[in-house]
């Protein structure tokens, strides 16, 4: 894994605002964008979604330490897909269920209203006894209401707006012993410009931070790093979460 190229010929950046151009070259992309970057905001994410919404073609490696994730708005949202499953045998039952405890609930209340009058009206006190039915039919009622909680109707599959992959963390557990980090920043607009350096894909990293960044169009160099790039995305040995996986953490998945 990685590749050693030499003699490329490249501009190079040193300072802040050091994604300026990157910027403006990705929002002039014809073709294509392909990006490495170990941490995503928000705001840049929005990014890539337009680009998406025009045609252009957009491929993501990133890894669980996105700051997204953790953030209040939640643009990885839109990246992964929530599609729900109805189980009709199991929402066959649940209604039932439901309406024989809307049943219930009718009787419970009927009863007690009627016994009440009648106590005093008919001075009859042995019929309190017909709270004993009331409290038994609220007992069985209640079962049913928590049956009904536990019931699962829904279940949930997750699909990606267009092609990423979020690579495991060193020390994040899931049973990996992956002790890789990826931690390249590696953009390429239309497989003809790539950028590399230090800057993350964050408001921070393309503004704020003191970066360092080269660009080069040399073919030669673009080609080997597009090569690598595309290795990452087909055929790597590194561990990454399922997007099963990571929409299920990203999304609420009410059962009933």
């Amino acid at each position: 894994m990685g590749i050693f190229y030499n003699n490329a010929v490249c501009d190079i950046y040193i300072g802040k605002s050091a994604g300026t151009k990157l910027i403006q070259d990705i929002r002039n992309a014809k073709k294509n964008v392909k990006i490495v970057s170990p941490y995503l905001s928000p705001n840049l994410i929005k990014e890539l979604i337009f680009l998406h919404n025009k045609g252009i073609e957009v491929s993501l490696i990133t890894t669980d330490e996105i700051e997204d994730f953790y953030g209040h708005e939640k643009n990885i949202n839109k990246l992964i897909i929530q599609e729900q499953q109805v189980d009709e045998s199991a929402k066959q039952s649940y209604d039932s269920l439901k309406n024989l405890s809307a049943l219930l609930l009718f009787i419970i209340i009927s009863l007690a209203i009627a016994l009440i009058p009648l106590i005093f009206l008919l001075e009859q006190p042995k019929l309190a006894f017909g709270f004993i039915a009331v409290v038994l039919l609220f007992l069985i009622r209640n079962y049913i209401v928590s049956e009904l909680k536990k019931k699962k109707i829904y279940h949930y599959t997750y699909k990606q707006l267009f092609p990423f992959k979020v690579f495991v963390s060193p020390g994040q557990g899931s049973g990996s012993i992956n002790k890789t980090f990826i931690h390249s920043k590696i953009y390429i607009i239309d497989d003809e410009i790539a950028y590399m350096g230090s800057l993350n894909f964050t408001a921070k990293g393309v503004k704020e931070n003191y970066e360092t960044r080269i660009r080069t169009a040399d073919p030669n160099a673009v080609r080997k790093i597009v090569e690598e790039v595309d290795r990452l995305l087909s055929n790597s040995e590194l561990a990454e979460r399922d997007v099963q996986y990571w929409g299920s953490q990203l999304y609420s998945e009410p059962i009933n």
